[in-house]
């Protein structure tokens, strides 16, 4: 998927994770960083392409030195990210973790984890596919039934419905806000 598709998807899939686990809007501020934090962990995986967005903005070019579609795009990258970036957030301020009881420092570290989370599944589906268990199996895992190719049709299509269904869902949350506050 292409960067716009990857981060509309996943804010798609977490607001309406928000809303269906009756989490959203309890609180708004955690709700909209971990929106934001997803939409910016959405593009982190492909830091290791030339032309991606993370990679541009990287102080550090990361496709110089790793192969795209390569340990960024694994299971085990993921793990690393995880907990790189949970030991360096932990040293500035503490991440808590309780059940659907989340601050702000907190869903920032969640929607990044999510978000890098949820780009590894949706290339899961494209015709390339991910090698999940790299470097232990080298097996790429494609969709079976639902496969698309990068910046193709059936993507396009899949990015404007779940556009479509983010404003739909933040119309509802927005209606919801303002019936609690009458």
């Amino acid at each position: 998927m292409l960067i716009k598709s990857h981060r509309l998807c996943s804010i798609a899939i977490v607001e309406a994770g928000l809303i269906v686990s009756n989490t959203y809007l309890k609180s708004p501020t955690s709700d909209i960083l971990l929106l934001l934090a997803t939409s910016v962990g959405a593009g982190l995986p492909d830091i290791d392409h030339p032309n991606s967005t993370a990679s541009k903005k990287s102080p550090i070019h990361f496709s110089l030195f790793l192969h795209h579609r390569g340990i960024t795009h694994t299971l085990l990258g993921w793990l690393i990210f995880t907990g790189v970036l949970y030991f360096l957030m932990n040293l500035v301020i503490p991440i808590q973790l309780r059940p659907f009881e989340f601050n702000w420092w907190t869903s920032i570290w969640l929607g990044l984890i999510i978000g890098y989370f949820l780009h590894l599944l949706e290339d899961s589906f494209s015709t390339q596919g991910v090698n999940w268990l790299m470097p232990f199996h080298k097996v790429n895992t494609r969709g079976r039934f639902l496969r698309y190719k990068v910046g193709g049709s059936f993507e396009k299509m899949i990015a404007f419905l779940a556009f479509i269904a983010i404003l739909m869902m933040t119309a509802y949350a927005l209606g919801k806000m303002m019936t609690v506050s009458v």
